[in-house]
């Protein structure tokens, strides 16, 4: 539950061995360039380093092609060995020429037999017409129009009959269509044209079609046999230049990606005189070997400070997790990643949510069908859910063993009840009307003990991020926790306990001192952080508008405790949905019984993992988070070329 300790570094030298520090900076893997502008405030007379990115566009242009033939370039190995940046430019133009010529040649045969099976598609519609089409094309007084009319508007063609000039000869139809050709004089054309036009009349270009249609179809099928075999060939002319220059391939496109690398880095440099400034961040047990390699150069010196001391710059943050919270990491960027000085919330939410979603989806069938769907999910489809549901699973199993419940059968387990505890059967009968309550009550004690949790880490969060007055008069501060949990210890005491706490002094001092005290935290905490303008412009208005307030932030506190019914309720929809099951199981009798139970099985299993997945996500997000958490940190992410094996 910790954000890895980041350092801010600033790196000054003379431009001669600029390109050697911005190698070293990217060769490290840990360094995150930075706009200089963050770490300087008086930055007049620096000027951006004069410098231009020649990679950028090749290696664009390089990654476009290895798609288009698909070869998945490796990184090389990189050593020391240097390519003159003018022989990279020249061997990337030279690769790139020699696969858009292979490309641009099997891209023209893919078009042509595009073309040829559109006229092989039109031409057979016309099969059977006793007609040569260069000779119908060739007449000078009438005009010919091959194409295709709608069925309905081939039956509307009997309103003309009485005009002599449109004529439509049909060669064949389908469910949609019906296909043919039209005829027309030369001073009547525009005419006939218009009236097909109106009846949707769609044409087909058949004036270039030579000989009859039976003759031009045969002689096309055979062109599309053979441009086919050239497309065929075309590809293992591909297949062969990626075999054959794999190596080069690779070499090429791994130093392009290091210039890249570089230039990203020389771009947010700037410029003093004949120095150059180059700044960013490292994590801070690597910041002393990074220091070591540039501080080699004659002419750099480097500076380092801790992040904290650089929060105005906003420090980049990397979770450091250990493995059962790591694949809640998920969550945590899902909602939003922690500022450098806040706290991470992975480990609380790692916790929560795998005890909530356990007690919410408890069955011991289901939980291990979950498991080894989790599973697959991580090993086989890599989905990062399905590594942070594995834990679930097994929560869910352990209190499903608790309630009893495998498959839905409630008393599979009795059993082992009696062998391991002496009990005649599950402790825990889930649908009894006592246990209903029992399941009620305790799932808002959770939600209670949960609220007070996450007002102890905002405190702690708060303090944190020097919020001193936030962290004592917040809603969620000490004020804030003071009353919710008086509150809530009183009426326990007072409700089921007996026990008559809630004496005037009690609510005076826990209950409406703190009150007070969160409604005049915004002033409160200004003055507690030194600000002189702490008092409100208008006291009537901050009153009015914090009476207002004051109303949502109590019914905040209500309507979050009563989330946590959800939890309890999903315990008893488990158990109402498997009975169900089983009661349509049992009037249907014989095989329909097992295959009801299995279906119903299947049916419950995914709509509740689901739907708890879901719920729990948002109680953590809503209820939870909300509480303490701002989330409004970036990632850090070193630039990093990584090197392939040999």
């Amino acid at each position: 539950m910790a954000v890895a300790q980041i350092k801010s570094i600033g790196i000054i030298g003379l431009l001669k061995d600029f390109d050697k520090a911005a190698e070293i900076c990217g060769k490290s893997e840990i360094f995150q360039p930075e706009e200089v502008s963050k770490f300087y405030s008086e930055t007049d007379k620096f000027v951006p380093v004069s410098i231009k990115n020649n990679f950028s566009a090749p290696l664009e242009k390089l990654k476009n092609l290895f798609d288009e033939i698909g070869f998945e370039p490796e990184l090389d190995f990189i050593d020391e060995e240097h390519i003159k940046k003018a022989e990279l430019l020249k061997q990337s133009a030279e690769v790139v020429d020699s696969l858009s010529s292979i490309i641009a040649q099997r891209d023209k045969i893919k078009e042509d037999i595009s073309d040829c099976k559109s006229t092989i598609e039109q031409t057979s519609h016309f099969l059977g017409l006793d007609l040569e089409f260069e000779k119908i094309a060739a007449c000078e007084y009438i005009k010919v129009n091959f194409g295709r009319l709608p069925l309905d508007s081939y039956k509307k063609l009997v309103n003309y009959e009485d005009n002599p000039y449109v004529a439509f000869f049909p060669c064949t139809s389908d469910d949609a269509y019906c296909w043919g050709v039209y005829v027309a004089p030369i001073e009547e054309s525009d005419e006939v044209d218009r009236i097909f036009s109106g009846l949707y009349f769609e044409h087909n270009a058949l004036g270039e079609f030579k000989g009859l249609p039976e003759d031009f179809y045969k002689e096309q099928q055979k062109r599309l046999a053979e441009l086919e075999k050239e497309l065929e060939n075309s590809n293992l002319k591909i297949e062969e230049f990626k075999r054959f220059n794999r190596t080069t391939l690779n070499k090429i496109y791994t130093h392009l990606e290091q210039e890249n690398l570089y230039c990203t880095i020389k771009l947010k440099a700037m410029r003093y005189n004949q120095s150059f400034i180059i700044t960013g961040w490292v994590p801070n047990d690597k910041a002393d070997m990074l220091q070591k390699q540039l501080e080699a150069l004659e002419s750099v010196e480097v500076t380092t400070d801790e992040g904290k001391n650089m929060l105005k710059s906003q420090p980049p943050v990397k979770l450091k997790n250990c493995f059962f919270s790591r694949p809640f990491e998920y969550y945590t960027e899902m909602y939003g990643l922690p500022n450098y000085n806040e706290i991470d919330p992975t480990t609380f939410i790692a916790i929560t949510y795998t005890v909530l979603f356990g007690i919410m989806f408890g069955d011991v069938g289901h939980g291990i069908i979950l498991l080894l769907a989790a599973i697959f999910m991580w090993k086989k489809r890599h989905m990062p859910i399905g590594k942070l549901l594995i834990p679930c699973a097994v929560s869910s199993t352990i209190f499903g063993a608790v309630f009893g419940s495998v498959f839905g059968f409630e008393h599979v387990l009795d059993p082992m009840y009696r062998a391991l505890f002496g009990f005649e059967e599950k402790p825990i009968e889930v649908m009894a009307s006592s246990t209903t309550n029992y399941i009620i009550y305790s799932a808002v004690g959770i939600g209670m003990f949960l609220l007070i949790i996450a007002m102890c880490l905002n405190i702690y969060s708060s303090v944190k991020r020097k919020a001193i007055g936030e962290a004592i008069f917040g809603i969620n501060g000490l004020a804030g926790l003071v009353f919710y949990g008086s509150a809530v210890a009183g009426l326990v005491c007072q409700m089921f306990l007996g026990i008559p706490i809630m004496t005037p002094v009690y609510v005076v001092l826990l209950i409406v001192l703190p009150l007070i005290l969160v409604f005049l935290r915004e002033p409160l905490s200004k003055l507690v952080e030194g600000d002189k303008n702490w008092k409100p412009e208008k006291w009537g208005g901050f009153i009015v508008d914090n009476i207002f307030e004051m109303f949502e932030v109590l019914l905040s506190y209500v309507t979050n405790t009563m989330s946590f019914l959800r939890v309890g309720a999903f315990v008893l929809v488990h158990a109402g949905m498997m009975q169900v099951v089983f009661v349509l199981a049992e009037m249907i009798g014989g095989t329909g019984y097992v295959i009801t139970v299995i279906i119903g099985n299947i049916i419950v299993l995914g709509l509740e993992a689901l739907l708890v997945a879901i719920q729990v996500l948002r109680l953590e997000y809503y209820e939870m988070f909300s509480r303490f958490y701002i989330g409004e940190g970036r990632a850090y992410t070193p630039l990093k070329l990584k090197k392939a094996e040999r």
